[in-house]
Formats: C-alpha cells, sequence, structure tokens
C-alpha cells in the first residue's frame, strides 16, 4: 500500500464500510484526509460512516465540510437532509 496516497486510504476506508466495519473505515478516513484535508469525497464517505453509526452530529459536521469543499456536490446534500431527518429536525431536512 502507498501510505501517502489519500485515494488508497479512502479506498479501504470504502472497502471497510461495505464490510459494515463503519469504526476502522472512519479511521482509514481520517488518514485520507490527514493526507488530503481538502477531499470532499473523504469528508462524504466519514458522515455516511457516522451515520450508520448513528453519530449524526458528527455525519452533520463531516457532510458540511464536503459542502464547503465542493458546494454543489448534491449527494452530501441529500445525506445532510437525511441526517436531520434522522434527527426528527424535519425543518432542517426539508430545506436539504
Amino acid at each position: 500500500m502507498k501510505p501517502d496516497n489519500h485515494q488508497v486510504w479512502s479506498n479501504k476506508g470504502i472497502a471497510l464500510e461495505n464490510l459494515e466495519r463503519y469504526e476502522e473505515a472512519i479511521i482509514a478516513y481520517e488518514k485520507a484526509l490527514e493526507i488530503q484535508p481538502d477531499s470532499h469525497e473523504a469528508w462524504f464517505d466519514k458522515g455516511t460512516a457516522l451515520s450508520h453509526l448513528e453519530r449524526y452530529e458528527e455525519a452533520i459536521a463531516a457532510y458540511e465540510k464536503a459542502l464547503e469543499i465542493q458546494p454543489d456536490y448534491e449527494v452530501s446534500i441529500i445525506n445532510l437532509g437525511l441526517v436531520k431527518y434522522e434527527m426528527k429536525k424535519i425543518d432542517e431536512a426539508i430545506e436539504h
């Protein structure tokens, strides 16, 4: 593995997430973000893993960071709304 390649770490996170090993996936995404902090995909993927663990506040922060970097990343907007819906923040969910 190329330890300095953020995409390798992101791909590892995706593989771990597919195996429902969310905590390990988050660690891989965090490593990717250490290397490339402006990767909106890694922020999005981290948000998704956090959502699976029902760590909604952290997921929101990750999705919002993805949107800071790439404001038109539609899937982050959608997932942000879904997390807010899960938190029963219906009015905020509708905004997204």
